[in-house]
């Protein structure tokens, strides 16, 4: 099935680059980005130790926290119109494609390239947050999963929905300001982009079947609903994504390229 360009988070998200195996899994990830996508590598640090300022999830999801960082983003995206009203669910949405879109990437990358299976721990992720308020710059503690090294590309891709999507998701839904619907929309749409971009690396047969149980299997293998469900849908002979971002609510902020509603 033909795809479209995906436009969904910043620019910054769709420059392109990693290599196989060296002794550490660190390295062999690294590596791997560095051949096939290398502005990964700008954002996403390895085994090196993390800035003191950078936050776990357990720590920038405190209320305070949290809505520092958020306000500090309000701040910016309004800087140009200070008088306008605020309007907190596109703002989330935005912000929530700068994290996952940073995230998610490279680790699928690392999930489906490498034999060895990175723990997805959210301890073992760091946030550097620009001084905007968004996500910057992931460090990632990495340790080997060793009771998944047997997993499916398919059981694989539930581990990022399950261990390193839902509880971010849920951490901003707890703000009361968006539902996670929409930022799982948001990132349904980057995980079928991303996997058109890997199809080099895994094939047309394997994207394919990952799309099928990405987006259209009600259920995860564990028997919990699956939230990236119908986050793309079929139009035009397209997978396209089925709803808007609501960017386009924001002062000075892009409107996707195919937004939906158009």
């Amino acid at each position: 099935m033909a795809t479209r360009t995906a436009q969904a988070v910043e620019p910054i998200l769709w420059r392109a680059s990693l290599s196989a195996g060296s002794v550490t899994l660190a390295d062999a990830i690294r590596e791997k980005i560095a051949e096939t996508r290398s502005h990964l590598l700008d954002f996403i640090k390895l085994d090196e130790t993390h800035p003191h300022h950078a936050l776990t999830l357990a720590q920038w999801q405190r209320p305070v926290e949290r809505q520092s960082l958020l306000a500090a983003y309000s701040d910016h995206i309004y800087r140009n119109q200070p008088g306008l009203a605020r309007e907190n669910k596109p703002l989330l949405s935005l912000w929530a494609q700068w994290y996952i879109g940073l995230m998610v990437p490279p680790v699928m990358l690392a999930l489906l390239t490498q034999d060895r299976v990175l723990d997805l721990s959210p301890d073992h992720f760091h946030v550097e947050f620009h001084e905007t308020g968004r996500a910057a710059c992931f460090w990632i503690d990495v340790h080997e999963d060793q009771n998944a090294r047997q997993l499916s590309a398919q059981e694989r891709m539930e581990m990022l929905v399950t261990r390193a999507l839902i509880p971010v998701i849920e951490a901003l839904e707890q703000t009361g300001e968006i539902n996670g619907k929409l930022i799982w929309s948001n990132t349904g749409y980057l995980i079928h982009w991303y996997l058109t971009e890997m199809k080099p690396l895994l094939g047309d047969e394997k994207v394919d079947a990952l799309r099928q149980s990405c987006f259209f299997a009600k259920q995860l293998s564990d028997g919990r609903d699956n939230p990236l469900f119908r986050t793309v849908v079929p139009r035009d002979g397209l997978l396209v994504r089925r709803t808007c971002c609501q960017r386009y609510r924001l002062p000075d902020v892009q409107q996707c390229g195919d937004c939906t509603l158009k």
